[in-house]
């Protein structure tokens, strides 16, 4: 079975060296991972439509769900200013997440809470991400 992003994401923050996260996150490299992590490591450079703070959702108990989250992050639009070009009223927009975090794999829907925050993972750096995905994947503040 494929390993969900939040696990990928885990898996990398517990690793001991860099050169193995980097080497685990190049293994998994897919599209809907450095969209997320961009995501949360972009604060100012992308904002968020939605508040900070984790909405009230059950987490989803349905095993189907694991995974769902690479098909899902093409949602993201809906949520972010500079990415957005719809016309959801606020209720609307902070509904379809609600959704999308009930319909992820649980673990999936904890990784999205701490996207909306947009701090640096414990355990993952920009450097980091930098030397897996290129030079200039993410914007490192001198």
């Amino acid at each position: 079975m494929r390993l969900s992003l939040s696990e990928i994401v885990n898996k990398a923050c517990e690793l001991k060296t860099k050169e193995e996260k980097v080497e685990w996150l190049q293994k998994h490299d897919c599209v809907p991972l450095r969209e997320l992590l961009l995501l949360i490591y972009g604060k100012g450079k992308y904002t968020f439509l939605i508040p900070s703070t984790a909405p009230p959702y059950t987490p989803s108990e349905y095993p189907d769900s694991h995974g769902m989250l690479y098909r899902e992050m093409r949602k993201m639009p809906y949520f972010v200013k500079e990415l957005s070009n719809d016309q959801l009223t606020q209720y609307r927009r902070e509904a379809l997440f609600i959704q999308l975090l009930e319909t992820v794999d649980a673990g999936d829907a904890e990784i999205l809470v701490k996207m909306l925050k947009q701090k640096p993972l414990k355990g993952l750096t920009a450097k980091t991400l930098n030397d897996a995905f290129g030079e200039d994947f993410i914007e490192v503040k001198k």
